[in-house]
């Protein structure tokens, strides 16, 4: 390239276009912008990408100095010579720089600055004093330093990382498409690489030699797997371990001591626990150089949560080598840590440690799996024994259950009363999750060990245990008669949080057994003392439930305000369970008051909470929740194929758990099964039932997507084919025959988005529609999410064959009768139709539509196009002396872009060619104005040299 051009990229520029505005703003509110980011964190295409979005606004005046090709820490000179480069000086100097960098405003970038930043820093900052017209864009794995400087922290890659990983595989595999198939492959890849671009474009360079699972099955070591760089590219960017080798080497040696030591943490971890694993100088200052060189992330909170990223930390694990040391200092810092917290799990401080445990979970869990791998069965129990009450707390039984699981089962000697709190701790998650034979044969054990210690609580713990399980097989009565027994006991025993559990745990049993006035008494009793104790997770589930006496008492109103309330204390507790709850008695109300793709939406979410938890308990129910919200849908027999399936799998399930439908949602769930058996044929409904009994649940919740009306679909004999027409330049219309379609017609935002995004994408999958219009759901809600969208669309646009689903993909059907006003634009522009594209151009595209990546993209394609064709039709107007017309023109282009300063240079000349002098003098200071005010410049002199 030329010195001081651009860099010229032989790749696509994927995603990023938040961050471009961001940084554009930056850039125009401050004289110095630092983009930082670790090594290979896409900090120069982005700065490339920017400075060519700016290079209409500074023209010749965008210069680029690269400074990776210098050693590190080189002296000053070193740099004057790059800089003289970039700029063609015929000296080495200061002054020479300052000489051309002087006269006008100018944008300089200068890039990989961390390497030399004693020198880079004062240079540059002697340039920003000297010359007032410029602005720098640096770009560095640290900030420079320098006053005034704007920093841009540039973070990972996340919904467009697998946009990235497709296009670069793409351009090394002929063929290669996301699919549903590769789709969760392919974002486990980008999840396990931290959305780290330079880690992502390697690892599709495997694409042509492996399938993307085997990719993503040999990432446990990334430094082994990711090789394949480019030629082209800088050393340090051919490979992981190179870009990762530069940044170590930039290290000082107590900052890399600290590193390696913080290769034990897999997860967040807080200064508490690095000050207890680490042994290194001065800890504080060495942390702090590794977060500022983007080394360790930080999250800031009330207290601040660091992490490494998973690449950073594989390799700083290579670094510390067989150095078991951190290791061994992070499992005694967890041990003291749960012994500190023993007894404060409630009460007023309960929070406090709630948020610690939190704050720490993963590096407890990683003490706890070092512990395990060296067969350390008495410290491993320890560390379960303290981790498990919190994590109930939390609701996560699955978690819970399958370390105390894999802690039991180790061969070695255990303390017998430890050895009995880890049995009592793993009946309960087994009780909770109700597997009431596994429940038994851990508790049978833990109780008699209680009792033959003396142990006064273990009786009222049993009865606690023995009444839930009556509850779980629909005993109300035995479940009522051992709940207040066990009340009574720890009243006895004056146990204040135990007794507080043991009220609110009857009043959950009196709702489930739809007596809700009992209910209603004993979950205000508990409720009132959970506020007196200030804990909070409790004054949560309290309230969630209070919310479900009021939803089947049908006061809605009431019950949603409860539901607000709980919502707020499950999210500022991290109390899963109390969320799981809350989400299905929102979806229930949704349901009630006819909402049904809302009430879809929430049950799904309370669905997968209580699935994460491993709650089948609960998960029966809201499947036949899901059932009843698709019977309501009676016109469509998709759903009551689903809701039929839905309905045996929680069956099924219920058999196998050996738990009823709960007596107060008994009635609605029988009704349901009637209405079901009404509707469908017998073979039609045993069908259905016969896969939901064998289907997964992640299946049979599915929304169907060949579902189609009950009735007989109509003909185009008995009716005329509905018509389209679709507007989508300016503010957005379809039109369905004559009949404008409203926001009530659309049902909510969603369906009227996917409708646009199949209107323009052409055959797409399932796994390409959720990465643009989903990009941060799961799986599982993204299937419940988007077939239930899809179904409104249908709905919506009256036959379901507008959009249609072949060979894996979603497509517009354009066989059918429609206009649509960017295909007639887009037709326009590829036969020169210039005038026709102006004409159809009344406003860009999806003006009432924001935030979604692919709209800003298509939206600045469009404008482009319009843009491009004002300019060309103004310029043959002027050639052919139609010099009104091309000044009516260039005038509709400096009003779409102000910005726009060749056009406004034309607009002077034409004005000029008309000998109205006056007319080009206010073109003149327009522009001036507008430049000044939006880029704080001044036009170029091309633009000045007309009127001088």
């Amino acid at each position: 390239m030329a010195a001081g051009d651009l860099p010229v990229r032989l790749s696509s520029f994927v995603g990023r276009k938040a961050e471009l505005t961001e940084l554009s703003e930056l850039v125009l509110a401050h004289r110095l912008v630092t983009v930082t980011g670790p090594g290979g964190g896409g900090k120069t295409r982005l700065a490339v990408a920017l400075a060519d979005r700016l290079r209409s606004r500074y023209g010749h005046r965008v210069r680029w100095l690269g400074l990776a090709g210098i050693p590190p820490r080189s002296a000053v000179d070193r740099v004057l010579a790059a800089l003289a480069d970039a700029f063609e000086l015929s000296e080495e100097t200061i002054e020479s720089a300052v000489t051309a960098l002087a006269g006008e405003p100018s944008l300089l970038v200068v890039d990989n600055c961390e390497h030399v930043l004693e020198t880079a820093a004062p240079l540059l900052g002697e340039l920003l004093r000297a010359c007032p017209g410029l602005t720098v864009l640096a770009t560095s794995q640290e900030a420079l330093g320098i006053a005034g400087e704007a920093v841009y922290r540039l973070p990972p890659l996340k919904a467009e990382a697998a946009r990235l990983f497709v296009d670069r595989a793409q351009a090394v595999s002929h063929g290669f498409e996301l699919t549903e198939a590769n789709g969760p492959h392919i974002s486990a890849i980008c999840t396990r690489l931290d959305g780290v671009p330079l880690a992502i474009e390697l690892a599709a360079a495997w694409a042509p030699t492996l399938g993307v699972a085997q990719i993503a099955a040999r990432l446990d070591d990334t430094l082994a797997v990711l090789t394949q760089g480019d030629r082209e590219a800088m050393p340090r960017h051919r490979t992981l371990r190179a870009a990762l080798d530069w940044s170590w080497d930039l290290l000082e040696k107590p900052e890399q001591e600290l590193l390696a030591q913080l290769s034990v943490f897999h997860g967040g971890f807080s200064v508490d626990a690095v000050e207890a694993v680490a042994q290194s100088e001065d800890v504080l200052r060495s942390l702090s150089r590794l977060v500022n060189r983007s080394l360790v992330m930080v999250e800031q909170s009330d207290q601040a949560q660091y992490r490494l990223l998973r690449i950073v930390q594989q390799y700083a694990a290579s670094r510390l080598g067989d150095d078991s040391g951190p290791a061994e200092r992070l499992a005694q810092h967890a041990l003291d840590l749960l012994q500190r917290a023993a007894g404060r799990w409630e009460g007023a401080e309960q929070q406090e440690w709630l948020d610690l445990f939190v704050a720490e979970r993963d590096g407890l869990q990683t003490a706890l799996t070092w512990h395990i791998d060296r067969g350390e069965a008495e410290q491993a129990t320890k560390l379960v024994v303290g981790l498990w009450w919190p994590s109930y707390l939390l609701g996560r039984y699955r978690e819970t259950r399958d370390r105390l699981e894999r802690v039991l089962a180790m061969p070695g000697p255990v303390p017998p009363d430890l050895r009995t709190e880890a049995e009592l701790a793993l009946g309960t998650m087994a009780h909770l999750q109700g597997e009431a034979d596994l429940a038994e044969v851990h508790l049978r054990v833990a109780f008699n060990a209680m009792k033959a210690a003396g142990d006064l609580t273990a009786e009222a713990r049993e009865l606690h245990w023995l009444g839930g399980a009556a509850m779980r097989r629909g005993e109300y009565d035995e479940a009522r008669r051992l709940g207040e027994r066990c009340i009574a006991l720890w009243r006895t025993l004056d146990h204040p949080s135990n007794l507080s559990r043991a009220i609110d745990y009857l009043g959950m049993r009196e709702l489930l057994a739809g007596e809700l006035d009992r209910a209603e008494a004993l979950l205000r009793e508990a409720r009132s003392r959970y506020e007196s104790d200030g804990a909070g997770e409790g004054l949560g589930w309290t309230t969630v439930l209070l919310a479900g006496v009021e939803h089947y008492r049908g006061e809605s109103a009431v019950a949603r305000t409860l539901l607000g309330e709980s919502r707020r204390l499950a999210e500022r507790t991290n109390s899963g369970s109390t969320l799981a709850w809350t989400l299905q008695f929102l979806g229930l109300e949704e349901r009630r008051a006819g909402r049904l793709d809302a009430a879809e939406d929430l049950l799904s979410q309370s669905l997968q909470a209580h699935n994460d938890h491993g709650n089948r308990w609960r998960a029966a129910s809201i499947l036949e929740a899901l059932a009843l919200t698709a019977l309501a849908r009676r016109n469509d027999r998709g759903q009551l194929r689903r809701a039929v399936r839905l309905l045996g799998h929680a069956t099924s399930l219920r058999a196998r758990l050996g738990t009823p439908v709960p007596a107060v949602e008994a009635d609605e769930v029988s009704a349901g099964l009637q209405v079901a058996r009404a509707a469908l044929p017998l073979d039609e409904f045993r069908t259905a039932w016969a896969e939901g009994e064998i289907w997964s649940l992640e299946k049979v919740a599915e929304v169907d997507p060949t579902s189609r009306p009950a009735s007989p679909p109509i003909t185009i004999a008995e009716t005329r084919v509905d018509a389209l027409r679709i507007v989508a330049l300016g503010v957005s219309e379809v039109h369905r025959n004559d009949t404008l379609l409203d926001a009530a017609d659309w049902g909510y935002a969603k369906p009227r988005e996917l409708f646009q995004f199949l209107l323009g994408s052409g055959p797409v999958s399932k796994g390409r529609i959720g990465a643009e219009l989903w990009p941060d759901v799961s799986a599982q809600t993204l299937r419940n999410s988007f077939h239930t969208c899809l179904h409104q669309v249908r709905r919506t646009l009256g036959r379901s064959d507008w959009i249609t689903f072949r060979g894996g993909r979603y497509e517009f059907n354009q066989s059918l009768e429609y206009a649509y006003d960017v295909a007639d634009l887009e037709a326009a522009a590829a036969v020169g139709d210039l005038a026709r594209v102006i004409d159809l151009y009344r406003g860009d595209y999806l003006t009432d539509v924001t935030g979604a990546s692919w709209i800003d993209e298509r939206r600045e394609s469009l404008r482009q196009t319009f843009e491009r064709s004002l300019i060309a039709l103004a310029e043959a107007k002027a050639t052919d002396g139609h010099v009104e017309e091309s000044i009516d023109l260039y005038q509709r282009a400096v009003s779409h872009d102000p910005l726009l300063e060749s056009a406004h240079r034309a607009l002077i000349s034409l004005h000029l060619i008309q000998g109205d002098r006056a007319a080009a003098v206010r073109q003149y200071n327009t522009v001036t104005e507008i430049l000044a005010t939006e880029l704080r410049t001044t036009p170029s002199p091309q633009t000045t040299a007309l009127l001088q």
